[in-house]
């Protein structure tokens, strides 16, 4: 409970009242809260033993924020492309998945052995029966037993291990097959099973890091997932956005970015066999044409803003990550300040790095425990702490067998965007502005039998330079 909410419920309690739970969140939400709950009890007719929301005087809310004055920007730096595939190399063969997982592995053993309990950690094959090992390892299997044991195999490129763990009364270890980790413990008198008796060390993302700024208030816009084709697309919605981003809605102007940056997170049009059935979902058959109409929709952006836009799953490339970018058939019908890139992409952008996802591998990890589509955020935790975008291999997230894993988070960025699950969330981790913008798509059948209520045409706005950051709602 936080020190706000302890000093409304003390109020409430000195007074006799007993609120209900949306009262104590309004009340620790508004800026004047105890001022307001003052007032309204005041303003009651008579004694009073239950109060709720209604109660409140409506009003009394604070008004609405005013515009940040920013000083205005004439030039902008170009996008850059860091770091992303430019040309595949999967041909199937035996030598490439064992390039690819080598790869996978020497780079995440490596940011295993940053943390200091497994700096001098061994390999699996030179385990000594007398004395405390440290190893590290892929995970190969899981398995989880009613008493609270799993068993887990690792690999690595000599031998194999099993290791017993316990589950923590404190947390979940939810762990993924084919992520890498460190253990200690001891071994069994067989040497077949090593006992681990300490908490499990995944790849090291590293203290609080003080994020990159721009030199000027350069504003990157995030949007994601716009779903153009779709019988749910929110055509009306989306025209206002275009048509905020031109100046001519009286709606927080000064996030306008003019010049600034626009990033496109993937699920640029809905396309075509994406699922069963998607035919009867959708307003435009052909995804040749639903393409056109985005063009013609991209068009009227301003030049000035450097227009951003990568795949996702719903797009006309291989649904295998790493995607590759959109091809040349789509691409010579846009401007040329657009930029298209592969998914993923490590962009920087006036000196700030941004690493950009469309996020399918989230599918897999909402399996998980305590893990969930409308909280992208603790997803993108989880891909941060593994240092990897896609870490299992042969679920729901098809991977190619490239000859380097492009999906590896090699160094950490000061944004990570993702897409795809049709959530908006804002969150700083450990120094990494976390963003998920939601989508330009109503909810759909399928999310409706699943219960899930997707937060459409929302943008999230960033000041590269004070990484201010505001979520723009163009649902009004």
């Amino acid at each position: 409970m936080s020190v706000k909410e302890k000093e409304v419920i003390a109020w409430l309690s000195e007074h006799k009242l007993m609120p209900s739970p949306e009262l104590v969140t309004h009340v620790v939400n508004h800026p004047e809260g105890l001022v307001l709950l003052e007032k309204s009890v005041d303003s009651l007719d008579g004694p009073r033993l239950f109060l709720s929301v209604s109660d409140l005087i409506v009003d009394e809310r604070p008004e609405p924020p005013k515009p940040i004055s920013r000083p205005k920007v004439t030039n902008i730096p170009p996008v850059i492309i860091e770091r992303q595939i430019n040309k595949s190399l999967a041909d199937g063969k035996l030598e490439s998945y064992v390039s690819l997982f080598n790869d996978r592995f020497k780079t995440l053993s490596r940011l295993v052995r940053r943390d200091p309990s497994m700096r001098d950690a061994g390999g699996l094959s030179n385990l000594d029966s007398d004395e405390e090992n440290k190893v590290i390892g892929m995970v190969a299997d899981i398995r989880t037993f009613q008493n609270g044991r799993i068993k887990v195999a690792i690999e690595d490129s000599k031998s194999r291990l099993n290791l017993l763990l316990t589950e923590p009364e404190e947390g979940s270890l939810n762990l993924l097959h084919d992520e890498v980790i460190g253990v200690s413990g001891k071994l069994s008198r067989q040497g077949d099973i090593l006992f681990v008796n300490s908490p499990i060390v995944r790849p090291h993302v590293g203290r609080y890091q003080e994020f990159a700024r721009a030199d000027e208030p350069y504003i990157a816009l995030f949007i994601s997932d716009i779903h153009l084709g779709s019988k749910t697309f929110k055509n009306e919605e989306w025209e206002k956005f275009i048509s905020w981003l031109n100046g001519e809605v009286d709606y927080h102007k000064e996030w306008i970015p003019n010049p600034g940056y626009l990033i496109i997170a993937g699920d640029a049009v809905d396309g075509i066999d994406s699922y069963p059935g998607q035919e009867d979902d959708l307003s435009i058959t052909d995804v040749w044409e639903q393409y056109s109409e985005l063009a013609t929709s991209v068009s009227k952006i301003p030049t000035e803003i450097q227009t951003v836009i990568m795949p996702g799953n719903h797009d006309a490339v291989r649904l295998m990550e790493p995607q590759l970018p959109l091809p040349d058939r789509v691409i010579k019908n846009f401007k040329d300040n657009l930029t298209f890139t592969a998914n993923p992409v490590l962009l920087d952008i006036a000196g700030v790095k941004i690493l950009c996802y469309h996020g399918k591998s989230l599918d897999d990890l909402v399996s998980l425990r305590d893990l969930s589509y409308d909280n992208p955020m603790a997803m993108m935790k989880e891909l941060l702490n593994r240092r990897h975008m896609a870490p299992i291999y042969g679920g729901k997230t098809p991977l190619a067998p490239e000859r380097e894993d492009h999906l590896l988070i090699r160094e950490i960025p000061d944004i990570f965007v993702t897409g795809h699950v049709h959530s908006c969330g804002v969150e700083r981790y450990k120094g990494v502005l976390m963003l998920n913008p939601g989508t330009w798509q109503a909810q759909t059948d399928y999310q409706k039998m699943m219960g899930f209520q997707p937060d459409p045409c929302r943008a999230i706005a960033v000041n590269l330079q004070t990484f201010d950051t505001q979520v723009l709602d163009f649902n009004f």
